[in-house]
Order: C-alpha cells, then structure tokens, then sequence
C-alpha cells in the first residue's frame, strides 16, 4: 500500500513539475547547443542515468527551456537499475537534479535544493553533497551538468521518509498518510485567461498537503519537509496500541448514533497520540520543551526515556517502545476558568452583584492569575450570591475540582478582614447525555480574611463523557469554539445563614480568582 501511493504520489509531483513550466523561465545557458538532457544521452558515462530519468518520467522536463543543474553518477555508482520499481527509479534521479543553475563556483553557504526538496551543499569546486565531481560545469542551453567520480549522492531519509519505510511504525504512518492529498495552489498558479462566464483560468500548479502537518495554525509539524529541524518521538505499533488503550476512555462522547459517537472517540484519540510527539530543533539534555502544539515538557528526559535515537536529513527521531506521556502535560491538561472572564460566566443580577476588579499596587496578596478577579456580593441582605461557570473542554475521567479564593488584603493592607462559607454546585452530562448534577454543602469550606485559599470544591469528580473539540474540526475556517456547547458547569454560592450574617459571623462576599478542573494523574 505504501509502494502504490508512493508511486501515484510522485506521479502526480511530476505532473505539477510540467505544470509549473512556465514559472522556472531563465535564460539559457550558452555552450554544446544540447539541452541538459541531450547531453546526458549522448555521453556513455552518463547514458545509463539518461534511460533512468526517461523512465522516471522526468526526461521532457529536463528538455524544456527551463534552467536545471544535473549532479550526473557514473554507472557503477547509480543504485537502481532498469528493472528496480519505479519508487526506487524516481527517487534517485530526482536526488541528483536541482532546478536553476548552479556552477561548481557557487558559495558553500548556498543551499542547493533538488527536485525531490533535499538540501545539499558544494563542499569545495570539485566537490558536492560529499562526492567528488570527476568533471563540472558542462553547459547545455538549458543548464549545468555536473559528472561525479564514483558515487552517487547518499539519500538520508527525513523523518516522515523514516516512519513511511518502517514497518515497525505502520500504525503512525497509516494515520498521517490518511490526511495526504493533492491541491490547486492559488498562490503558484498563473492566470492565463478569462472564460465565457466571466471566470479566471489558470495554468494550474497542483501541490502535494497535508493539513495535520503543514495547517498554519493547527498543524502538528511539516515534517516532510527539508526547511526546518525536528525532533519527534515515533511510538511503535507497539507503543501506539498501549497509548491507545490509555488515552480512549478520556475522550468518550455521547451521541445518539453510536457509530457517530465511536468515530469521534477514535479520531479523537489518535489526535490526542501524535498531538505532542514533534518539537522544533533539538531536545536532547534540555531541562524543558514545548511542543509544536504548545504543550510544556518539564521532564523531556522522562519522555525520551528508552528510545532508540535516529538520525534524519531534517532532524532527529526518538523511536519508542512505551509513550511516556504524562497525561496532565500533554493530552489531558488542566483547565483553568479566569473568574474575570465574562465568556461563560453567568449570574442573576437582580440577586448578585459581580464587580471585576484589578491587583493594585496597595495590595499585598501575590501570584492572582492575570492580576485580576471578581468580587462578588448579594443585592438584598436576605440572599446568598451565586455565580455559575462554563467549565469547557472537558475529558471524561477523574478531576479534583478547586476554586482560588482571595482575602480582602487584595485590596490592602487596610481592608477589613472577612470570611464566608461556600457552597458549590457541578452539572455535567451523563453516559445517556442527560445532565446530572452534584453538589458540595459542607460547613468547612471557609475563606479566609487574610490569606489566598486554594478550596477543593469536589474530589476525584468523574465525569462519564468528555465535553471537547479537536484540531481537525478547529481547522475548519467556518468553526469557532464559542459555536460549541459546555455541558459541565460549576455553580459557587455563599452558605451562611441569616444569623450567620446579621451577627456578623460570616460575610456573604468572596473574592474569587479562577476555577481550576486537575486532571487525575494516570
């Protein structure tokens, strides 16, 4: 199966080459009055490399007017013959051809790019991409050839090459491949005419994609790519299967379509699986890593603990039998509700007053989040202040739930001291996607006047379904979380009696900070 899209893939990145034709115009290069192919078909050192590119299809392109530098290996030295398939065929010849000219003199500073996007460099007038040149700078009307000595260039596989050639990592590789396709790239494509409706034609370019990888804003990595350097841990068939069976139960959704709802479970999951696997440039003996997605690694050794490290042309990877992922750092994170948020924050005013407030320099209370909070307060003396919170993004499993209380000292060291007592309410949706609630009464959950408290509102709260989105869906230019519903809510109250109050016992006002949902560490 990788052969076959191997081989209708390059089909298709040679159809674009001939497409692109008109978009690689430069002037010839003066000399035999041959093309670049000629040359090489008409030369007995280089003849058998000439059938090699007839066959790869690459032969009309090389006889264009377009301008190509050819790094042409000796017989003995080609690698593939005539009768090699045909993946094999192309690859080589399209490692040894760069578009444009490029004289034995070019700076070895310059990256030279070949047909198949590798990145080589001339090591010396007579040397290129680690080969000696036996002859150079043979001109054609159409560009260079280069003769090597008596080897070919060495092809180093990149990373997504590596997974693609490993059958030890066939599960990760099925599932990035299952996003491959073949675009019309407006951007590279000409307009070359008006039809009778009034709309542009063009001369098309079409362009290989893959929107898991290369999406600018959602993408985990272009890992395809020669431009930039990666590392990335490669879970094994193995170590996919046991991080699958791991992840699933978290994102459990319901749905009146069980199919429906076992889909989004399994898309879901193998998302969450590669989410974190690639960051840019190297890791090795860094105290800390981010992620491409922007998930922080503060133990990157413990995640690349046991690998097998492996060399690529654009990077390294860690090969894994296990994936030790710590859950609360990368698929299963806190989540974190600013109480000054106004998004998702609902409340009666005609009962509760909710005045946003911000850190001064007169208070002496440190580390609020965004150095603001809420306070809030009753209208009638004869009520209890509520505030209810969208709690998003929810997976299914175990939290401790907590909410951030701030003393009044926030405000300064004058404040008067108070203290109430809190109530809280979790609504959520059930396996049968009914809402269900629970509810937190105890008289030990005290604020306090001077000091910040961190209250555990609910211990271990399972939830049986998550409540998220993912990046494929995010992608979608036409989605916006806010289009989302939240099915798990988070009701705080004051708890204090008439007596309580009137005696002054108890405030009924509290100054809240954030909402924290901890995922249960697995």
């Amino acid at each position: 199966m990788k052969k076959l899209f191997s081989t209708i893939l390059i089909s298709v990145t040679i159809t674009g080459c001939t497409e692109w034709a008109d978009h690689y115009e430069e002037g010839p290069v003066q000399g035999s009055g041959l093309t670049v192919m000629q040359l090489l078909e008409q030369d007995d050192a280089t003849k058998a490399f000439a059938g090699l590119i007839s066959k790869s299809g690459y032969a009309d392109l090389l006889s264009s007017s377009q301008s190509f530098t050819v790094f042409a290996p000796p017989a003995d030295a080609m690698g593939p013959d005539a009768n090699a398939d045909m993946a094999s065929i192309r690859r080589m010849v399209s490692n040894h051809i760069a578009r444009q000219t490029y004289p034995s003199s070019t700076p070895v500073t310059t990256s030279v790019r070949m047909l198949n996007g590798k990145i080589y460099y001339f090591n010396s007038s007579d040397m290129f991409g680690g080969c000696t040149m036996a002859q150079h700078d043979i001109k054609a009307t159409n560009g260079l050839v280069h003769k090597l000595s008596n080897a070919q260039i060495p092809y180093a596989n990149n990373i997504y090459e590596h997974i693609e050639a490993s059958s030890e990592m066939s599960t990760l590789y099925e599932f990035i491949h299952s996003f491959d396709e073949v675009r019309f790239d407006p951007d590279a494509s000409t307009e070359i005419d008006i039809d009778d409706n009034g709309r542009p034609v063009f001369d098309s370019v079409m362009v290989s994609y893959n929107r898991l990888l290369e999406d600018k804003a959602y993408g985990i990595g272009h890992i395809k790519s020669e431009d930039s350097l990666y590392s990335m841990v490669v879970p094994t068939n193995e170590a996919w299967a046991a991080a699958y069976e791991r992840i699933a139960p978290s994102f459990k959704v319901y749905d009146t379509n069980a199919h429906v709802a076992d889909s989004i479970q399994d898309i879901r999951t193998k998302l969450a699986i590669v989410n974190d696997l690639v960051y840019r440039g190297s890791i090795a003996g860094a105290d800390s890593i981010v992620s491409t997605t922007g998930s922080v690694i503060h133990s990157p050794a413990d995640l690349i603990s046991g690998t097998q490290e492996l060399s690529a042309s654009n990077g390294m990877l860690f090969t894994a039998t296990t994936l030790n992922y710590d859950n609360s750092e990368t698929w299963n994170k806190p989540i974190s509700v600013e109480a000054e948020q106004q998004n998702g924050r609902t409340y009666n005013n005609t009962l509760t007053s909710v005045y946003m407030r911000n850190v001064t320099a007169a208070s002496i209370v440190s580390g609020v989040s965004s150095d603001s909070y809420i306070e809030v307060m009753p209208i009638s003396t004869s009520t209890n202040p509520t505030v209810i919170f969208d709690i998003p993004n929810t997976l299914a499993g175990k939290y401790n739930v907590y909410a951030v209380f701030l003393p009044a000292t926030v405000e300064g060291p004058t404040a008067e001291l108070d203290s109430t007592r809190i109530t809280f309410t979790v609504a959520y949706m059930n396996s049968n996607g009914r809402s269900t609630s629970k509810r937190n009464n105890s008289r030990t959950l005290l604020t306090s006047g001077s000091k910040p408290v961190k209250m555990l509102a609910f211990e271990e709260l399972e939830l049986p379904v998550s409540n998220t989105t993912d990046r494929l869906w995010l992608m979608d230019k036409a989605h916006d979380p806010s289009m989302l519903p939240v099915t798990t809510q988070l009701t705080v109250a004051t708890n204090v009696t008439s007596r309580e109050f009137s005696s002054g016992e108890l405030s009924r006002t509290f100054r809240l900070d954030r909402i924290i949902f901890e995922p249960v560490k697995k």
